[in-house]
């Protein structure tokens, strides 16, 4: 055997040794090069990464739509979008109404005698609602006769039954026979502040020691002052004179109690900038209320309390509303306009927010009213306006006691009316209200949701007397996961229905039939989906 001198292998090359035939120690590119790549395998490459990237955002996507977006169509119409993203705090004086003194009690003035009753199915009926909010003594009553103190204790002993907290108006009229002047008026009227928030106040002595006290967090200066007699001048309230008695009772209120809130100005009807009542000189009344209050403030500023701390009027769209179902049900459109132009009008003024009151509403003042299921529909759909528009106080005009127009209750039985069924409806949605992208329907929709997202409630206003296919369903999502569950919902001509949909459980809907019979209103009918 032939050894190698180096205890090499045959034919074995190590590091540093010539290679046959040559004596560079360089080995050969085709050795140790790689094979070339494809064109197609190096695109592969690339765009693999992309795609997968794309894929996975797209999948977190659909996730996010499908945990926090509905889609909702109605009928052939193009859907619409409810992003659960996107919501508001409901004011809990949304749902507020008129109320006035209880039936049987006496006047101070022994003049006037109250004309509603406070009976237990009152009461439950407003806790039915959720009635957070109850004015007082509801319209021009109040300035026709003067409050006593059992009828202040009555209120005070409804507000506790209720839950609900009180607005009370502050009468710019002197009671029958006097002739008080403007200060004298206002001192008078701040030891009505005084009576009834003060559990102190010497007013609340002897046999009143006892007295059912609830203290009154709002007030308003008036009622419908646009209307009223001035007792200074013997003419009809001009609206710069207005502005001087506000001022003047808004100050000795709230020295009585700073931390009360006072409202104006309280006219009699408010459509929009100039569309409001105009005085004997021309002026409208709530711009120049807003600017010399605002002009006032500004001279005058007082660390304690502002002068004004809501915008209030009343607003009825109808004289006649006999006649006007049609107009009457695109009447609440209005709101989109002039509650918008309004705060824009109160940030020139006063350089800052103030919340807006709607005091009393309701289809038309009057005796002409349309038929109670046409007014119910207005109702709702107006309701849904003023809650999407985020206005801070509502106070439907009446609870009972006036039978026109449509009041909660009916006066001859205490039965319900289909107005008191529209605000149960409305204690079905949840505390915040989410903006609906939705395409012009014949049927108002509005969406709410609870604060922590777990529960959605939508509401619909079918005004049309067809019957409308609603579908509300996931938007996109990664099926089976999405938490909301697409549900299908058949809307009956002349109806209100609440659909709550509750993440990653079960669906039910409330609903309101339509009657235009007074006497025997339907109950709520509630399904499970």
């Amino acid at each position: 055997m032939i050894s190698n001198q180096n205890n090499q292998l045959p034919g074995t090359q190590y590091p540093g040794q010539p290679f046959p035939g040559g004596g560079s120690t360089t080995p050969p590119a085709s050795i140790y090069t790689a094979r070339k790549r494809h064109p197609l395998y190096t695109l592969l490459l690339v765009l693999l990464p992309i795609i997968l990237l794309y894929s996975v955002v797209e999948i977190a996507s659909a996730a996010y739509r499908g945990n926090s977006q509905l889609s909702i169509q109605i009928g052939s119409t193009q859907s619409g979008l409810v992003d659960l993203n996107q919501s508001l705090p409901v004011s809990p004086y949304l749902r507020g109404v008129n109320v006035f003194p209880q039936a049987g009690s006496d006047s101070l003035d022994k003049a006037g005698s109250g004309f509603m009753s406070y009976a237990p199915s009152v009461v439950d009926g407003l806790r039915s609602a959720h009635i957070r909010l109850l004015r007082f003594p509801g319209g021009e009553w109040g300035e026709i006769h003067e409050l006593s103190p059992a009828q202040l204790n009555d209120f005070a002993t409804l507000l506790t039954q209720t839950g609900a907290d009180g607005i009370i108006q502050a009468p710019l009229s002197n009671p029958a026979g006097q002739t008080d002047s403007l200060a004298a008026r206002a001192s008078r009227v701040g030891l009505l502040v005084d009576y009834m928030n003060n559990r102190q106040s010497v007013q609340r002595m002897g046999k009143l020691a006892q007295a059912p006290f609830h203290p009154i967090k709002f007030w308003t200066v008036g009622n419908e002052p646009d209307r009223l007699i001035n007792p200074d001048t013997g003419r009809k309230y001009t609206a710069s004179e207005y502005v001087q008695t506000f001022i003047q009772f808004s100050i000795a209120m709230h020295q009585i109690d700073p931390t009360i809130q006072v409202f104006g100005p309280e006219i009699s009807q408010y459509g929009g900038p100039n569309k409001d009542p105009i005085d004997a000189q021309g002026k409208h009344w709530m711009a120049t209320f807003l600017t010399g209050v605002s002009t006032y403030e500004r001279l005058h500023p007082d660390p304690h309390f502002h002068l004004l701390d809501g915008i209030s009027f009343h607003r009825y769209p109808f004289d006649n509303a006999s006649n006007a179902s049609t107009a009457l049900l695109q009447s609440s459109s209005e709101w989109d306009t002039s509650i918008p132009m309004l705060r824009q009008q109160v940030r020139q003024d006063f350089g800052y927010d103030i919340p807006v009151a709607v005091t009393e509403v309701n289809t038309n003042p009057g005796s002409q009213v349309p038929q109670p299921g046409f007014a119910s529909l207005w109702w709702a759909d107006t309701l849904g306006k003023l809650m999407s528009q985020q206005t801070e106080f509502v106070a439907f005009f009446s609870a009972e006691g006036v039978d026109t127009p449509y009041p909660l209750f009916n006066s001859h039985d205490l039965q319900a009316t289909s107005m008191l069924r529209t605000m149960q409806l409305f204690a079905h949605l949840q505390t915040n209200f989410i903006p609906v992208q939705m395409p012009l329907t014949p049927v108002g929709v509005y969406a709410t949701q609870n604060t922590s997202h777990q529960t959605v409630s939508l509401l619909f206003v079918n005004k049309t007397n067809e019957p409308q296919q609603v579908s509300i369903s996931p938007e996109s999502g990664v099926l089976p996961f999405t938490p909301w569950h697409g549900v299908d919902v058949t809307l009956q001509g002349y109806s209100i229905v609440v659909v709550t949909l509750h993440r990653n459980g079960n669906a039910a809907s409330d609903s309101l039939s339509i009657s235009n019979n007074k006497t025997n209103v339907p109950a709520l009918v509630h399904t499970n989906l």
